[in-house]
């Protein structure tokens, strides 16, 4: 990640400022391949030691995105925001009402406050929200080349914390119908490309990242927070958000066994154990 000063950079800042949201920001930006027509930051901001980072990902254009948190909707801008573990504690107690957890009330307020700064109606937003630093966010791209000259590109931008909340699904136990979990440690796993992927393409991806994702456990052999003697296949909160591209070819499906499906399971798996090498220190 490197600090820039570009135009556009420094007038979200100006706008931010103007609307009351930081007194401080520092900005990183994220370099990201040409092909994905995309730009990307890391917005950083403390007050009282207690950080907030958040990863702001803008497309050249409304791009079409599966969220396992947001749906099936068409974006602008995609949020991977994480705060410190004392802020979520914070707001899961300050801000909880009666009909909605704390947690998700915050995380609604950052994606307010990100769309206005970026001047986007808040419903082409999609968002995912951690515990884990930002500053430990691995980011994987993988491409292919075909014999007719057309490029595949994929980029998997990942945050992981494992060591609290991780489970082996299919063994342990859940806690509750709908709540707030108290262990931080989540998964977020967001997955860029810049071909179309149709509808279900997209829902296939998902499928695709996850075998990945639990793969990296495995080989990191992270156990379960639960049940000490298994290896865990995730976090009980992790999410995942798939970003179609622009150009050709039309992908009409993502699976293991398609050159898009082996670029989404080769840079989710790398990135996945590189985030929880620098969050937790599970590394081979």
């Amino acid at each position: 990640m490197k600090r820039v000063l570009n135009f556009e950079l420094i007038w979200v800042l100006f706008l931010m400022f103007c609307l009351g949201i930081i007194f401080q920001v520092r900005a990183e930006e994220i370099s990201l391949p040409s092909e994905l027509k995309a730009k990307a930051w890391v917005l950083k901001k403390e007050e009282n030691k207690l950080w907030e980072k958040t990863l702001v990902v803008k497309f050249n254009s409304e791009r079409k995105v599966l969220s396992t948190n947001d749906g099936y909707r068409f974006v602008y801008l995609v949020i991977n925001h994480s705060a410190h573990p004392e802020i979520w504690k914070k707001v899961c107690v300050e801000k909880k009402t009666e009909k909605e957890v704390g947690g998700k009330i915050y995380a609604n307020e950052i994606k307010h406050e990100i769309a206005q700064t970026f001047n986007v109606d808040e419903n082409k937003v999609a968002m995912m929200a951690t515990a884990a630093d930002m500053d430990n966010l691995a980011v994987v791209t993988e491409t292919f080349t075909t014999s007719n000259g057309t490029k595949l590109v994929v980029t998997a931008l990942v945050t992981a914390g494992a060591e609290s909340n991780a489970l082996r699904t299919g063994l342990d136990k859940g806690r509750y119908l709908e709540g707030e979990l108290v262990d931080p440690g989540t998964v977020n796993i967001l997955l860029l490309t810049n071909v179309i992927l149709t509808e279900p393409a997209l829902a296939r991806a998902i499928i695709t990242i996850t075998e990945a994702k639990t793969a990296a456990f495995q080989d990191l052999k992270v156990p379960s927070s639960y049940t000490k003697e298994v290896i865990a296949t995730g976090t009980g909160t992790d999410s995942v958000i798939v970003v179609s591209g622009t150009d050709l070819p039309i992908v009409t499906y993502a699976g293991g066994h398609s050159k898009i499906g082996e670029l989404i399971g080769k840079a989710v798996y790398k990135a996945v154990k590189i985030a929880l090498c620098k969050q937790n220190g599970f590394c081979e």
